[in-house]
């Protein structure tokens, strides 16, 4: 075996085994449904091993007697209970054991050959009953266990994503991500539910139907053993095979749904610049990959249980004459050839389930590996076990030193910033798009840590506070304005228990209030995906009362008035001129009419503090921000 593939198995067993570990958060009933596959597959082997008297009683003369074979040690045991020798306690044992099967056969020898086949064809009804008892609780146990346990790994890799780095989600394509969610541990939970009981139930079957028919005949068992490995060498041919066809449909699977999530995103744009074509090219030189793919992997599913069955064909063939010959020439009866060769033809077929078993383990691990891949990513923000408790009122914010480059990137977002910010100030980060104003807002808030330096909240470094109850007390407005598929009321309270005074006062307060009684149903009103059904500006207003409503001791407002007309900006603009007035304020903004009442303004470009003071002193220092105001005012 070459290295590579020694690797590919250590690989699967790895990732299988992983798997199988969220399953044994349910031992009891894993446990319970692998006793009971165990019986299914005893009681069958029970019912397989009872035609060989009702067979050989079949057409034979009254003189035919069913005998339960006794042993040396049998015989010998009983001469010495009958002579009288003294009996330990295991000899007492066997002899009660050789005793109960001289009895059996005694009662056999009085019945008549009909009266044997009246017998055991009575007793096949209450085991096949048994059986299928065992069954359907090994079904409940196994399946359900699986269930619970995709249940399990799906929450935990949407917990999962929810703390990973923000530029993975500008790295990865949302559909993408959603397929390895839905699609992936779609394929990973077959596996471990439905084809793990499978798996369970046919390695039973194996078991105890190969020990069955090496007690019918041995001679024959090993002809059987001799030639399976002649059923396996096309097995393992396609495996390879299977598992790279499969991989292959998983990822162009993924690529398709981003790319058609991608354009449902973009639809106007698409429309608007006549990309119609273009994207329809795309999404046919994806689809037909797939298409390939999809066949090649459903081909070799297909072809390779026909090649199994085609060399079962000939093994029964072989088995038909040699069972011929022993029944001729060796104590070999009919019934037994027959039991033998029907256990034989119902292990096939585990057996058979089983080399699928192994491809769709194979299919599992190509989804294993993109599945863990996301759990196994490194979370740039980390809770810390033991945090300390937050002040009830924050007095300070401190930037000390800080420095930030994204990953994957050489040029640093954030060099050296030092800034002191005192409860109750209003701060404006102002400069050129790209300088760095939204880092600052995403260290702030901790969506991001910095690469060196920290962020202080009264002298602690933030990363040592609870990360929730950090992120209670600062509220963001943002110019990229994100509303749920939901009501009005949902999307401002954000499934918070608010009252509807302050509901309607935070909306008041964000001029939201008017354009919000005019809807259909006001604040009931459900206003699409994204809040499609508004416009811009009354997006943006509902953003704004959503960050007013939670009443944050530190408010960041990241071009909050960007999409808002003049006179919505004004009105909008009043009102948080007295909000700032009981809470800290930072503002990041390029139109400079909404920040010039700011205590401090700071202009930021490539990162780095360029100059920073009042607005009245940075026009008398006439530079950069003095440049900027006389540009935008002048063109307005």
């Amino acid at each position: 075996m070459r290295p590579e593939e020694k690797a590919r198995i250590v690989e699967i067993v790895k990732i299988f085994r992983r798997l199988l570990t969220y399953s044994f958060h349910y031992k009891g009933r894993l446990f319970a449904g692998i006793i009971l596959s165990f019986f299914v597959a005893l009681f069958n082997g029970v019912s397989l091993s009872s035609m060989v008297p009702i067979f050989d009683s079949m057409g034979n003369s009254s003189s035919y007697r069913f005998q339960i074979s006794m042993t040396k040690r049998d015989l010998q045991i009983i001469n010495k209970r009958t002579a009288g020798e003294k009996l330990n306690t295991i000899d007492k044992i066997e002899w009660k054991i050789a005793d109960y099967k001289t009895k059996i056969n005694s009662h056999f020898a009085s019945l008549g050959a009909d009266e044997i086949v009246f017998l055991f064809v009575s007793l096949v009804f209450p085991i096949y009953i048994l059986k299928l008892i065992c069954l359907a609780g090994a079904i409940y146990f196994i399946n359900s266990t699986g269930s619970m346990a995709i249940r399990d790994l799906r929450l935990e890799i949407y917990k999962k994503v929810q703390t990973l780095p923000l530029d993975f989600f500008v790295k990865e394509k949302t559909g993408i991500l959603m397929s390895r969610i839905i699609n992936d541990v779609d394929s990973l939970g077959k596996v471990i539910s439905g084809d793990l009981k499978d798996a369970i139930l046919d390695f039973f079957y194996i078991v105890t139907h190969l020990l069955l028919l090496l007690f019918l005949s041995w001679k024959m068992f090993f002809l059987v053993f001799f030639v399976i490995p002649v059923i396996m060498g096309p097995i393992s041919g396609f495996t390879e095979k299977i598992r790279k066809a499969t991989k292959n449909q998983q990822e162009r699977l993924s690529a398709l749904n981003g790319h058609l999530q991608e354009m449902i995103a973009g639809i106007r744009v698409i429309r608007a610049f006549g990309m119609e074509k273009r994207e329809s090219s795309k999404f046919g030189g994806i689809n037909q990959e797939l298409m390939e793919k999809t066949f090649q992997g459903h081909f070799y599913h297909q072809v390779g249980p026909s090649i199994i069955e085609l060399f079962g064909s000939i093994i029964a063939a072989v088995l038909l004459a040699f069972g011929a010959y022993l029944i001729a020439s060796e104590n070999f009866s009919k019934g037994m050839f027959l039991a033998f060769f029907m256990t034989l033809v119902f292990v096939i077929r585990p057996l058979k389930q089983m080399s699928m078993m192994i491809n769709l383990v194979n299919s599992a691990v190509a989804a294993g590996e993109r599945v863990f891949e996301i759990l196994d990513s490194n979370s740039e923000i980390q809770n810390i076990t033991n945090p300390k408790p937050l002040p009830a009122k924050l007095k300070e914010i401190k930037i000390d030193n800080v420095s930030y480059t994204y990953p994957g990137t050489s040029k640093p977002a954030l060099q050296n910033l030092e800034i002191n910010i005192k409860k109750g100030e209003t701060i404006a980060f102002v400069g050129p798009s790209g300088g760095g104003k939204s880092t600052l807002k995403d260290l702030i808030s901790r969506m991001i840590d910095p690469s060196s330096g920290a962020v202080y909240f009264d002298g602690v470094d933030i990363r040592d506070y609870d990360l929730k109850g950090l992120r209670t007390k600062i509220g963001v407005v943002s110019q990229e304005v994100f509303l749920f598929n939901g009501t009005v009321r949902e999307n401002i309270t954000l499934g918070k228990n608010y009252t509807q005074e302050q509901l309607v006062k935070a909306a008041e307060d964000a001029c939201a209030l008017e354009f919000i009684n005019s809807l259909e149903s006001g604040f009931d009103t459900p206003i699409g995906e994204n809040g499609v059904m508004l416009s811009g500006g009354q997006r943006q207003r509902i953003s704004i009362a959503r960050g007013i409503l939670a009443n944050p001791e530190i408010l960041i407002l990241d071009e909050a008035t960007s999409a808002l007309d003049n006179e919505s900006e004004r009105m909008v603009q009043t009102a948080l001129e007295h909000l700032y007035k009981n809470r800290t304020t930072l503002i990041i903004a390029h139109r400079l009419s909404t920040i010039q009442i700011a205590d401090r303004i700071y202009y930021i470009e490539d990162g780095m503090i360029v100059e920073n003071g009042t607005h009245d002193e940075l026009i008398k220092k006439g530079e950069k921000y003095k440049n900027l105001y006389d540009y935008q005012f002048s063109t307005t």
